[in-house]
């Protein structure tokens, strides 16, 4: 045997981890998207999602929206206020497409945030860590191939509830 050759393999590199204020950002996202923290976390996207969503919209605004969040019982659903409905909106579309859209122009009015109001792919890694893929057992196009073949197979069957 050639001991020569017996170097462990190299660790990879390992994310940053999110700041302790994204904990709130993430207990936010699971009730916006309806992936538990685990799949949130897991997608390595959490840090770059809430800065994203900080330097859009301001903390201002972030804090307006929480506290309407709050006012109607932690449900998105019943948010009344417009703006906070087009936040939460935003907020899932960045998780499930990795895409910042444009806010409605009644929003960013609202906001009187001077950046443009288009939309963007926060980064490369957002593409394929998209919730979207997940919802269907798919893989992003031209990152993840499945596999030669595995078009053949059904997708696996969504679990029951309670077992």
């Amino acid at each position: 045997m050639d001991t020569q050759h017996t170097a462990s393999p190299p660790t990879p590199a390992t994310p940053d981890p999110a700041p302790p204020e994204c904990a709130g950002f993430v207990e936010l996202s699971v009730r916006l998207t309806g992936f538990g923290e685990f799949d949130l976390r897991g997608t390595g996207m959490v840090r770059l999602y809430h800065d994203t969503t900080l330097d859009q919209l301001g903390r201002p605004a972030v804090g307006r929206f929480l506290d309407d969040l709050a006012a109607a019982g932690g449900d998105p659903g019943a948010l009344a206020d417009e703006v906070s409905r087009d936040i939460a909106r935003a907020i899932t579309h960045l998780w499930y497409l990795g895409v910042w859209p444009p806010l409605a122009r009644a929003t960013h009015t609202a906001l009187g945030r001077e950046k443009p109001n288009t939309a963007f792919v926060v980064s490369p890694e957002a593409w394929t860590e998209g919730l979207a893929w997940r919802t269907f057992h798919g893989h992003p196009p031209g990152a993840r191939p499945p596999g030669f073949g595995t078009w053949a197979d059904p997708p696996p069957r969504r679990p029951r509830p309670g077992g």
